[in-house]
């Protein structure tokens, strides 16, 4: 074992430490990113094309190389959230197949509704983004320190009266 001098220790823990942030700013930071790659993911389907898909798969890159710098600050919770979103969605919004994809589960979408194409497109967009904001919720919620058991013992309480079987 190589012996440190306490400036080396400490030239070491500087190098190695220098993106020290808080944990609120770290997880604001990712959190702040994902909702921007799928807000403009989603913003108008008709528009994407593999060039978009390419520039919001480097974003995302981006966003994953930033979770992993900071992985041993990330609750565990939190970095695996994220890896069973990026598993389930990610890969298929953004890989090679991101167009057969979406429009599959649009087309299910649309199945039986008797509503004009804009229509449909717009409620399609925002239950998706809806379902991203709660799942993000999920994941991000209680290390923000936001969290309300006031408000999970209510929506327990309701999924219970709605899904039980009396």
């Amino acid at each position: 074992m190589v012996e440190l001098s306490k400036e080396r220790v400490e030239q070491i823990l500087h190098e190695e430490t220098v993106g020290k942030e808080e944990l609120t700013t770290i997880l604001r930071g990712i959190y702040t990113r994902y909702m921007r790659l799928y807000e403009r993911y989603f913003a108008d389907i008709d528009a994407l094309n593999d060039d978009m898909i390419a520039e919001l798969r480097a974003y995302h890159e981006e966003t994953r190389s930033l979770e992993k710098y900071y992985y041993m600050d990330i609750p565990m919770d939190v970095c695996l959230g994220l890896k069973a979103f990026n598993n389930e969605y990610s890969s298929k919004l953004l890989g090679p197949e991101w167009h057969d994809y979406v429009f599959n589960y649009y087309e299910d979408y649309k199945k039986g509704k008797k509503k004009s194409e804009e229509y449909l497109k717009a409620e399609f967009t925002k239950e998706i983004m809806s379902a991203f904001y709660d799942t993000m919720d999920y994941i991000f919620r209680d290390d923000f320190g936001t969290d309300s058991h006031t408000a999970k013992d209510v929506v327990k309480k309701i999924t219970g009266l709605l899904f039980s079987k009396g």
